[in-house]
């Protein structure tokens, strides 16, 4: 599954280049596309330190440790796994992973030869973690005799992931999993969630940033923990609004984010609820694309006929709608939709995971490189899901409203 590179990709060897060169003080990132069109960012050398730095003392990073490098270096995670091996002196272990498991395909062979050390940190996607993790478990391994901290980022904890660390034996050598919050402006996660041992409902922020939320245009306040004691007195009612952080990673400035979250003022720390710019507005409703496709996701493992929506090569998104304002289509790439069961997908289908009001109502065939990079979605706009052809799905009764 984790197989041995013979030298870093050339990627990985660029940007160790540019960093190593010490007059360089500003470093260029390109966003995700994830929540929106991709853009170039801008961070200074010492805002990536403070990033680098950021959870050291939570994660355990120190001269002489192993760090696998799986993320490609043309992504954060990636990079960040690079200048955190160089400011702490850690060794880089070049590593491939094969991900056949998650795919609609059969694994590729390779020469490469297996990697069966351990390494004391590895940096994954969710869904990487998912099946490295189901390779291990089905052959016998303890995890915790093939990685000390496993950093998960670049998406949310998918549910497969939380029932999968449910199995792990509780003996055996000690293990931990990490799930980090942050984005390309922020040089990596901020705020983390401990997975494993002894799961955390809650993100941690790092030492000395302030987080906030923004309230809705009819109030100029904001809610934080250190700033607004009424929430302290009111811990069962908390705060919940669009996130904002402020601290060294953001040059002490407020960095305001499109990601919805409920603070916990007594802890300081913070649950996520899911992004602001991924609703969808139909015949009244609010719909939260990332609560759904959570819903869809946790419950199709108990419908054999669901189970291609265990699959990452699809996404929700609105699709204007004369009657409805938005309707929800379902995206997904060629290749999955020629693995499906015979006969067609229809509304209905969704019955046992969502609402009437939620059920997709389009199929939309995208891109397959919408999916190019594991654990990421690029996801088109309405207005280029409407050029893609949009089919109409039967079974749909009741929709908009759900009656």
């Amino acid at each position: 599954m984790l197989y041995t590179l013979p030298e870093l990709p050339a990627a990985a060897q660029a940007f160790l280049a540019d960093w190593e060169d010490k007059d360089r003080n500003v470093f260029e990132f390109q966003t995700s596309g994830t929540t929106g069109p991709a853009r170039i960012c801008q961070l200074s050398r010492q805002q990536i330190l403070h990033a680098a730095a950021s959870s050291q003392a939570t994660l355990g990073w120190a001269a002489g440790q192993s760090v696998g490098l799986v993320l490609p270096a043309t992504g954060m995670g990636g990079r960040m796994s690079l200048v955190r091996a160089s400011v702490y002196g850690m060794r880089l272990v070049p590593l491939a992973l094969d991900l056949g498991r998650l795919s609609n395909k059969p694994a590729q062979p390779t020469e490469h030869p297996p990697y069966t050390r351990y390494l004391d940190h590895l940096s994954l996607v969710p869904s990487q973690a998912l099946a490295l993790l189901q390779h291990w478990l089905d052959q016998g391994m303890d995890p915790g005799e093939r990685v000390g901290t496993l950093m998960l980022g670049g998406g949310p904890e998918v549910s497969d992931l939380r029932k999968m660390l449910e199995r792990v034996p509780a003996e055996g050598r000690p293990w931990r999993v990490f799930l980090g919050f942050g984005m390309t402006e922020t040089a990596g996660h901020f705020a983390l969630r401990r997975l494993f041992p002894h799961p955390e409902p809650s993100y941690t922020p790092s030492p000395g940033l302030e987080i906030s939320i923004e309230f809705d245009s009819d109030s100029d306040q904001e809610s934080s923990p250190e700033s607004n004691p009424e929430s302290q007195e009111q811990p069962h009612n908390p705060p919940t609004g669009p996130l904002i952080i402020r601290g060294p990673v953001t040059n002490q400035e407020p960095l305001r984010t499109r990601e919805i979250v409920r603070l916990n003022p007594l802890e300081g720390t913070f649950e996520w609820l899911g992004r602001a710019d991924l609703t969808i507005q139909s015949g009244g409703h609010t719909l939260l694309i990332d609560e759904l496709e959570a819903q869809i996701r946790q419950k199709s493992g108990d419908y054999p006929e669901l189970s291609w929506l265990l699959s990452p090569h699809w996404y929700l998104a609105p699709l204007q709608d004369p009657v409805w304002g938005e309707q929800v289509a379902l995206c997904l790439s060629k290749s999955l939709l020629e693995t499906l069961p015979d006969g067609p997908i229809r509304a209905d289908t969704f019955a046992p995971c969502l609402p009437k009001a939620a059920y997709p109502r389009y199929l939309v065939i995208v891109p397959e490189d919408s999916f190019a990079i594991a654990g990421k979605v690029r996801r088109l706009d309405s207005a280029t899901l409407a050029l893609l052809g949009p089919k109409p799905l039967a079974g749909g009764v009741g929709f908009g409203l759900g009656l």
